[in-house]
């Protein structure tokens, strides 16, 4: 088991991040990319702290993700992102590497969402 832990400093709520993360959209609308990928939600404290468990098929890699939100100043959010991994073959640098690019791909996501989100905020301040 390896863990991985990563700190964001986001200027967004953190009710914005929480119900980013919890969003199922994605599955719902383009099941053809999670085809034998099952995320069950364990930890579920609104606006604090989330968890996933993510799993493929056969058991090859088991992901267990913690996100940590923490009220920064005006409307900002200090988000904890802890990944554990089970299951991986001890050196399997694939394996490793899929782990990553999913754990960076999260990162992007979430830095995507404050540009949006600030983006949005700029905009309705321009329209006032």
């Amino acid at each position: 088991m390896s863990i991985l832990s990563k700190t964001l400093k986001l200027q967004i709520p953190s009710k914005i991040v929480y119900r980013a993360l919890k969003d199922t959209r994605l599955e719902i609308l383009f099941p053809e990319f999670f085809i034998g990928v099952e995320r069950k939600v364990i930890t579920d404290k609104i606006n604090k702290e989330i968890s996933f468990n993510t799993i493929t098929q056969g058991k090859q890699i088991e992901i267990l993700e913690t996100f940590k939100f923490k009220i920064s100043n005006n409307n900002g959010t200090v988000v904890e992102y802890i990944t554990e991994t089970k299951s991986i073959e001890e050196n399997n640098i694939v394996l490793e590497s899929i782990v990553q690019t999913h754990v960076a791909n999260i990162l992007y996501s979430l830095l995507m969402l404050e540009t949006g989100y600030i983006n949005g905020v700029l905009e309705k301040e321009k329209n006032r």
